[in-house]
């Protein structure tokens, strides 16, 4: 049996008024009839007996009446037991980041989360795939986009700060290869690209320094250009601490990504999400200096 057409036999059987029942359950007159209808004919017994009175149950109404009031009951009674659960800080959180923001970023704040509220269970994923919310593999994500980009529409999106970047090599590296030199040595860590000056090399303050290689982590970047093996592009927050590394002379952090706190609708209003996402956007706001590039700023 559907469900819906159980509720709407249960809600006809109190008013015994198909107009009443269809009022109240926001359909026509002729929906509710039509329901009955069906449903009477799947079970194969008569539920009512019409007259000008309205609707009147039989014997096999009754008997369905009390299976149904039961159902009726368990499932309040689920709902109050989930209601209730959500509304206290226990259970699981499934959140999702870049490998470099939970690792470089907010290894910290996940440890002091779950040292304020230990019968929260918290299961961090790192990965990029906006996708894992929408697939309800994950329950709150913290991404890093780009700033032309918006969230997936069925997620509930907010986005935290504007982050910069800025351009990086190893001190050794700039002493023996000046990429301000016209004849220079240098060159670029390559990410995911296929050509030896792509767009963003172009738009960079070296763009006739060409790319080398592919390495398309930002944690791989920085380890390979703390090595020795060219200049790299990393956001501020990363880049200022990696202590190898120091920023290319002369040249300033730049706008590159957004930080947004995404969500699914279904789970925004369980206690543990809503305390969770605080806790989050709060910690950011606290590295606000760091995020764009001005360390000196950072408070709390």
């Amino acid at each position: 049996m559907n469900w819906d057409d159980t509720r709407l036999f249960l809600a006809l059987a109190r008013s015994g008024s198909a107009r009443a029942t269809a009022a109240e359950q926001g359909i026509s007159h002729s929906t509710v009839t039509r329901r009955v209808e069906h449903l009477e004919s799947d079970l194969g017994a008569r539920l009512f007996d019409r007259d000008v009175r309205g609707y009147r149950l039989t014997g096999a109404g009754e008997l369905m009446m009390k299976s149904a009031l039961r159902a009726e009951e368990a499932l309040l009674a689920a709902e109050r037991q989930l209601q209730g659960r959500d509304a206290q800080l226990t259970g699981e959180i499934r959140f999702t980041t870049a490998n470099v923001i939970a690792m470089r970023l907010i290894m910290d704040d996940l440890v002091e989360f779950t040292r304020l509220y230990p019968e929260i269970d918290l299961n961090v994923m790192t990965s990029d795939d906006s996708l894992n919310l929408s697939r309800r593999e994950a329950d709150v994500a913290l991404r890093i986009m780009r700033r032309s980009s918006s969230p997936p529409e069925d997620l509930i999106g907010r986005k935290l700060v504007t982050i910069k970047s800025c351009y990086y090599a190893s001190k050794a590296y700039l002493a023996e290869n000046d990429p301000d030199r016209s004849n220079s040595s240098a060159r670029w860590i390559g990410w995911d690209d296929f050509e030896r000056f792509p767009a963003w090399v172009k738009a960079s303050p070296f763009p006739r320094l060409p790319v080398y290689g592919r390495l398309n982590d930002v944690m791989l970047q920085a380890e390979a250009a703390s090595r020795g093996l060219g200049l790299t592009v990393l956001p501020c927050f990363f880049g200022d601490r990696v202590e190898e590394l120091q920023r290319v002379p002369n040249c300033e952090p730049y706008s590159s990504y957004d930080i947004w706190m995404l969500t699914h609708p279904d789970l925004r209003d369980a206690a543990r999400m809503r305390t969770f996402r605080t806790f989050i956007a709060e910690s950011i706001e606290r590295k606000h200096g760091r995020l764009v590039g001005k360390p000196e700023l950072e408070h709390g």
